[in-house]
């Protein structure tokens, strides 16, 4: 099935189902003891766990369980897993229903499980003296629970400052009939768990797959825009006058020291046999207004160029974009779903691996980007204004700068989470792309500096840089490392 058409079923129960649940299975828990109280990691979820969600670590004499119990809303439940199943995340904040649960179950044992009749309410007894209970209210709609000791609340999972256990309740025999029973959903302790954990992945993959999707309608929305821009910017740009004329015309007549009139020079182009107004600064002599046409000139060019390498390097993107897009829509795999969220610049709990604006400035560059193989982010500068915008506008001090040592050459980045480094093998694949980007494929043996962006600064009112503190890489092109680069090219 593909993952845009995936809807979790979670198997939630009925009253009936959930009685017969606590009637065949509760006995294997009853008297085991609780070792500790932890909330479950789910590597494939964004956010790398549920909220809302725990694990009590069982321990009885003849076996052990992992009891899960999720509180979500139309998500409620609870199931047995075997021991050392699911394991604490590790990024999971807690609140101070979690925390009590952990100080006042751990140690205790199970003395009894029942459900309070006609109501999906489970009643869980702990201990002998000070006796403890936790309610679980698995009413899809509303479900909570709440931790009592002498009949006192301690905690609630939701806002509640008061609590009265629900009276027992006499279904009549229409009443009863109402009410769903799927033997099915709880035929065996494994067949349980597994439609939970079924359920529970595919709505990973679900979430994850509305992150890439919102993430690729934003960057293309963003990339769009700016395509507009500067498809604007070319035109206007491509309307000034012709500075390179203008700048020869007065190169010719230069000697004969025409004069300004209403801020234009009239001078006699002979090839056309017409006078022409070139308009004219006052406040400039001959040799400054020169020097100011063929500057126009200079710039007009260079920004006819960039905006068309820029456009270029956009439409390129918009198009690696919209083939994302077909993928996104019929992934059906993680494997498959990863690829694209690499290819997004989302590490594989769903992530973005930069913020929000670095990742804004690095979808409108206009050099080359690639992907290593841990997932990071190697861009490379081409020619002097993406190497400038790279170093001094899209890096931040704590990246990775590299440059072919004593060569002129592309300024090449790893882009680097916070609290990440880059390991060996993806500072192998930047050095590699800094030498093939600078003219080196057939270099042979060629050694590449590497250092912290911040280690990097401009020479003054030139087009150089300087770097310090740098450590150097001797490295040798490897065909396999470029074609899977090159592969990975975003």
């Amino acid at each position: 099935m593909k993952i845009a058409e995936m809807s979790p079923r979670y198997p939630v129960l009925s009253y009936i189902e959930l009685e017969a649940w606590v009637r065949d299975y509760g006995a294997l828990i009853k008297g085991a003891r609780v070792d500790r109280v932890f909330v479950p990691e789910f590597l494939a979820h964004p956010e790398g766990y549920f909220k809302r969600a725990w694990v009590l670590d069982l321990h009885a004499e003849k076996a052990s369980f992992q009891l899960f119990i999720s509180l979500r809303s139309q998500e409620c439940g609870l199931f047995l897993l075997p021991p050392k199943t699911l394991r604490p995340a590790r990024t999971a904040s807690r609140s101070g229903f979690d925390l009590s649960l952990g100080k006042f179950l751990a140690g205790n044992r199970i003395q009894d499980l029942r459900c309070v009749k006609g109501d999906r309410v489970v009643l869980m007894r702990f201990g002998q003296q000070n006796p403890l209970e936790l309610h679980l209210h698995l009413i899809p709609a509303r479900p909570a629970g709440v931790l009592l000791e002498n009949q006192q609340m301690i905690q609630a999972s939701d806002q509640r400052t008061e609590y009265t256990l629900p009276e027992p309740r006499e279904l009549s025999l229409e009443q009863i009939k109402k009410i769903p029973n799927r033997p099915e959903l709880i035929e065996s302790v494994s067949t349980h768990a597994k439609l939970w954990m079924d359920a529970l992945q595919s709505e990973c993959l679900l979430l994850r797959f509305k992150r890439a999707a919102q993430k690729l309608k934003t960057e293309s929305s963003s990339i769009e825009s700016k395509l507009h821009s500067l498809q604007e910017q070319k035109i206007q740009t491509e309307l000034e006058p012709d500075w390179n004329y203008f700048g020869s015309l007065l190169q010719t007549h230069f000697y004969q020291k025409p004069e300004i009139k209403d801020a234009h020079y009239s001078i006699m182009d002979y090839e056309k046999g017409e006078t022409i107004l070139i308009p004219a600064d006052p406040k400039l002599g001959l040799k400054g207004q020169l020097e100011r046409y063929f500057h126009l000139a200079k710039r007009k060019k260079r920004r006819v160029v960039d905006s068309g390498e820029r456009i270029l390097a956009l439409l390129n993107r918009l198009k690696i974009f919209s083939t994302l897009q077909a993928e996104l829509a019929n992934l059906s795999t993680l494997p498959d779903l990863e690829k694209v969220e690499a290819a997004l610049g989302l590490d594989q709990s769903g992530k973005p691996t930069l913020q929000n604006k670095d990742q804004k400035k690095v979808s409108l560059f206009s050099g080359k980007q690639y992907r290593s193989k841990e997932g990071l982010t190697i861009l490379v500068g081409r020619n002097l204004s993406e190497n400038l915008e790279l170093t001094f506008k899209i890096a931040r001090g704590n990246d990775l700068w590299l440059h072919v040592k004593g060569k002129p050459g592309s300024h090449t980045v790893v882009l680097l989470p916070p609290k990440r480094t880059a390991s060996l093998d993806t500072l192998l694949d930047a050095a590699q792309l800094c030498i093939l980007h600078s003219g080196g494929k057939d270099w042979g043996k060629t050694d590449v500096d590497y250092t912290a962006r911040k280690n990097v600064k401009k020479i003054k009112n030139q087009s150089e840089v300087s770097y310090s503190q740098n450590k150097t890489l001797s490295v040798t092109l490897e065909e396999d490392r470029i074609k899977r680069l090159y592969e990975n090219e975003i």
